[in-house]
């Protein structure tokens, strides 16, 4: 648990925060009391998030599912209050301690059998409750079970979806994650029954048990394959569990026991599962009864996890010391001990900026830092090494405190910016402050517009939250609209592509990846496993975009084949390209970072970590905040400098030549690619989603009312 900043709420309604745990797949997530002392787990909507019609309809219906079902014996996190129509929308659940599934098997390896067992059985409890109350989960998987010190816990119900409610799913769609969906779920999309849990709680066994993914790695396509045609590896499932697992990944339905024939096939009886889930059960799950955390150490084993852990700040070396990150390399044989912290990347826009109204959205998780932590360099913000900046101009764009303010692109010669409100108005603004024109575009809020010699391009959005749609629009250089596309779900800022652009699109169940020529005719289009939640990046010809599951593909920019699909963790953010040959990706509600070649193959993985925000490429760097402190890292994973400016950073960074642009509420900040602070000025920047642009000698800085100019000639 982290301690409270300057900037985090001190009560939450009626409930006093006490610490920070992390994130969850929407927002913040704090440590609170009530009145009476129970604790609590309170996920707090982000201002962008809650701003985001889809992320509010998501949120609601997480609210609306979790609060049927809960309670004692049901093996699920029971939700005690929610406010899904507050400003900062929020939902308070029982405090669950323990690590999830996922970490515990790559931090400790495979469960013991007896605990799988038990597992088993705790699980088909839960899904009994689940289904108890019509519902189906959808997206049983690894990371969303977490090993609390009096049993298992099934969380994150923001997939669930219940049966007599309205729902977001749509039909012939996949709603889940690869590797744990189940046939029906290929075949039919939305219209499954309680047995596709079963199958997913089978491939959850499989994994807790041998530490292998049932169905392998590698593209979509060839993984739902080996899922339609039960092709799975169950090498490594103790003898005991391999029945209750095969039975549970039967090819129909009718096939698979029911949740409560689980519990019977486990050995247990409701009293037993009791018995066998007190304090103690898992040797690594905290046992509070006797005051202290027992965790199993990590293990001297020769398989290879691919994983590099973190300790901020530090350096990776190839022994592990207090401010060393142990590094096992594919091929490598040994890893050091567990170590968390706050790390992530995201895509790079107009001049590497990593977020836009709309754009890219970061979360936390609960992950911990480790005793003793560690001390490396971390260049003060003191020194400058240059003169500060002044004012040149500030324009107002007459839409005071509009959601996350303005987005600006700059014409190639820096001449005229163009800016984009939350209106869907873009207009273009001279180099001195001065409106030269505006159009209003259909659709409510505007991306960060993308200019080039001859148009400029940027997304609106409209539509209602089951229904969102958005348009891909294009304006000539003197304001007239030259086309507009319909593009179904929310659209990602798009981005230049040969003669033209590409744009991500779609929901949490459904999306794809376009392209368009200059003239609006389209190129290509290609259907992504679950909506883009990534401005996509394009490079040397490669189209990159991550989804939202655990899917980051890769796509020929000229014709859109596929060239690669991998898993890269839950919801991934964006990825940036490090050194010129490593993909970066951060997983949302895993909040993991992920290094991968350009060949899709992953070639490091982080522990958990938190406090994770956008970061975007600088040379040979990428740039990342971790909690109040930029930092810069490596290709291989590795930690370069640390910068701190006792504030927290705000939504989106920008790199230009030499110089990295950063945010708080009240400065802006430039910072060299040695970690060295160059200036810093106060500027309002409260409430900025949006990266500063920077052209030659100006930056542009988006203020809740307009643009601010800052003469970098100094």
């Amino acid at each position: 648990m982290d301690v409270l900043r300057q900037s985090d709420p001190h009560r939450i309604g009626p409930y006093e925060v006490v610490g920070r745990l992390g994130a969850g797949g929407m927002g913040k997530v704090y440590l609170a009391e009530s009145r009476s002392g129970l604790r609590l787990a309170v996920k707090v909507v982000r201002a962008e998030h809650a701003q985001d019609r889809m992320f509010r309809a998501r949120f609601r219906q997480e609210v609306r599912a979790a609060q049927t079902v809960g309670g004692v014996g049901t093996y699920t996190a029971r939700v005690v209050d929610a406010d899904t129509e507050a400003e900062r929308p929020w939902m308070a659940t029982e405090f669950v301690e323990g690590p999830n599934l996922r970490d515990a098997v790559l931090d400790h390896g495979p469960l013991p059998e007896d605990a799988v067992l038990t597992l088993a059985a705790a699980l088909g409890e839960a899904l009994g409750a689940i289904h108890g109350k019509g519902m189906v989960h959808r997206d049983l998987k690894p990371s969303n079970i977490l090993l609390a010190p009096d049993g298992p816990r099934v969380i994150d119900f923001g997939i669930v979806r219940a049966l007599e409610a309205t729902s977001l799913t749509r039909t012939g769609t996949i709603v889940g994650s690869v590797g744990y969906v189940s046939p029906e779920q290929i075949r039919n999309g939305a219209e499954v029954g309680p047995a596709s849990d079963v199958f997913s709680l089978g491939a959850v066994l499989a994994y807790a048990s041998s530490g292998r993914e049932p169905f392998g790695e590698g593209q979509d396509s060839v993984i739902l394959l080996r899922i339609l045609t039960r092709d799975f590896d169950l090498t490594g499932v103790p003898k005991r569990v391999l029945p209750l697992v095969e039975s549970c990944l039967g090819a129909e339905p009718e096939e698979r026991p029911t949740p409560r024939a689980v519990v019977e096939a486990a050995g247990h009886t409701g009293r037993s599962l009791r018995d066998n889930t007190r304090p103690g059960w898992l040797a690594f799950a905290p046992d509070r009864s006797e005051g202290d955390e027992r965790w199993l150490p990590d293990r001297d084993s020769g398989e290879d996890r691919s994983r590099v852990e973190y300790v901020a700040p530090a350096t990776v070396v190839s022994e592990p010391s207090a401010a060393d990150v142990p590094t096992t390399p594919p091929g490598g044989t040994e890893r050091g001990p567990s170590r968390r912290s706050l790390l992530g990347i995201a895509s790079g826009g107009l001049l590497a900026s990593g977020a836009g109204v709309g754009g890219l959205l970061f979360t936390r998780d609960s992950g911990g830092g480790s005793p003793g932590g560690s001390a490396s360099k971390s260049p003060s913000p003191k020194g400058s090494s240059a003169a500060r900046p002044t004012v040149a101009w500030r324009y107002e764009s007459g839409e005071p405190d509009a959601a996350g303010g303005p987005c600006v692109g700059v014409s190639s010669d820096g001449g005229v910016l163009y800016v984009a409100v939350d209106s869907g108005t873009v207009r273009a603004v001279s180099g001195e402050g001065e409106e030269l024109w505006r159009v209003r575009l259909q659709g409510g809020g505007a991306s960060t517009p993308v200019v080039t010699s001859d148009a400029v391009f940027c997304t609106t959005w409209g539509g209602d939250e089951e229904t969102p749609r958005s348009l891909l629009c294009a304006v000539d250089l003197e304001g007239q609209l030259l086309w507009s596309r319909n593009l179904e779900g929310y659209a990602s800022v798009p981005v230049l592509a040969g003669d033209g652009v590409v744009v991500g699109t779609g929901t949490s169940d459904a999306g794809e990846i376009r392209a368009y020529s200059d003239d609006g005719s389209e190129q290509w289009r290609r259907t992504t496993p679950a909506g883009v939640t990534t401005d996509p990046l394009v490079a040397d010809g490669v189209v990159y975009a991550g989804t939202y599951g655990d899917r980051l593909v890769a796509l020929d920019a000229a014709d859109g084949t596929v060239l690669w699909s991998v898993p890269a963790g839950a919801d991934v953010n964006s990825p940036a390209l490090v050194g010129g040959k490593t993909l970066v990706t951060t997983s949302g509600t895993e909040s993991r970072l992920h290094g991968f070649d350009l060949d899709g193959n992953r070639i490091w993985s982080s522990a958990e970590l938190s406090e994770v925000s956008g970061c975007v490429a600088a040379g040979s760097l990428g740039i990342v905040e971790i909690g109040g402190t930029l930092t810069a890292i490596e290709a291989d994973g590795s930690k370069a400098w640390t910068y701190e400016s006792g504030a927290e950073w705000l939504p989106g960074t920008a790199v230009a030549g030499e110089t990295i642009y950063v945010q708080t509420d009240s400065a802006v900040h430039a910072v060299g690619l040695d970690g060295k602070r160059r200036w810093s000025v106060p500027v309002d920047t409260s409430g900025s989603m949006v990266a500063p642009a920077a052209h030659g000698t100006r930056l542009y800085v988006n203020t809740p009312r307009g643009i601010t100019a800052l003469d970098l000639k100094v």
